[in-house]
């Protein structure tokens, strides 16, 4: 854990927000990558990219107060933290998936070229973003054998836990992966949105099971999830499932139109 990345007099650098920076230039050069594919300006997806993190950011935040509202209801002062914490990764999505669509209709932009084009960038900024979890000492997995090799410290609990946040990286890595070789075979307009939405919410039903626990095992550091009251699922895992059902939805929708990504590049109004 280093949640601190230097300290130059009273400026501290925070690792999570660093990495977040990171997480986004990477997604803007992967989108960036693949505009041409789709016969989109690169000025266009970075002014879309600015108001999907704003957006993504915001969404964020909302959600996660709602998450935990009596809280926040308790210590207002807290509401309006500008630091990267207290974000979920289910507020980002969902704001950010909006404000593509609201920009593309805005600026009357093929929607499905736009989600398309993020989707696999949203996918790789999210991996990225996990290591931001991992230095900051949140979102950890459970607690591990003592001689297991990978085992990290966590702060306030004695016992060495899984570094979930690294197998989470590594499961949208290859999720990227997969994006990029099945979008290389050809889809069609809007699949590649779906795809992306079943490998990630299914990369994030797994993750959970890494860190899930009683509430009492949450409140001796041991886990960092809790089952949703007495069910065998975390709310993370439900909203997971949703979205993999939605993307499901999205690709058996969009393999019926007749809208193949490699004879849609062109170009899309400035």
């Amino acid at each position: 854990m280093h949640p601190i990345l230097f300290k130059i007099g009273t400026f501290q650098l925070h690792s999570y927000g660093a990495v977040m920076v990171v997480a986004f230039i990477a997604a803007i050069w992967l989108a960036n990558r693949r505009a041409d594919r789709y016969g989109l300006e690169k000025a266009q997806i970075s002014d879309m990219a600015f108001w999907a993190l704003v957006s993504g950011v915001l969404g964020a935040r909302i959600v996660f107060i709602l998450q935990d509202l009596p809280y926040y209801l308790a210590h207002r002062n807290e509401l309006f933290s500008l630091q990267f914490q207290g974000l979920t990764s289910f507020g980002g999505l969902i704001f950010g998936a909006a404000a593509v669509v609201i920009w593309s209709i805005k600026h009357k932009a093929p929607i499905w070229k736009f989600l398309d084009v993020s989707a696999p960038a949203f996918v790789l900024g999210h991996a990225i973003g996990r290591i931001g979890c991992l230095l900051n000492g949140c979102c950890f997995g459970g607690v591990c054998s003592p001689s297991f090799p990978l085992g990290i410290h966590v702060a306030g609990s004695t016992q060495l836990h899984h570094p979930a946040q690294a197998y989470d990286t590594l499961m949208n890595l290859v999720v990227v992966g997969i994006l990029l070789l099945w979008e290389a075979r050809g889809l069609q307009l809007g699949q590649l949105t779906g795809l992306a939405l079943i490998f990630h919410g299914t990369t994030r039903v797994i993750y959970e099971f890494w860190r899930a626990g009683t509430q009492a095992q949450v409140d001796a550091g041991d886990a960092s999830s809790t089952y949703w009251g007495n069910l065998p699922f975390t709310q993370a895992q439900a909203m997971a499932a949703l979205i993999v059902m939605v993307g499901v939805v999205i690709f058996l929708v969009r393999a019926k139109k007749q809208q193949p990504i490699n004879s849609a590049a062109t170009p899309a109004p400035a």
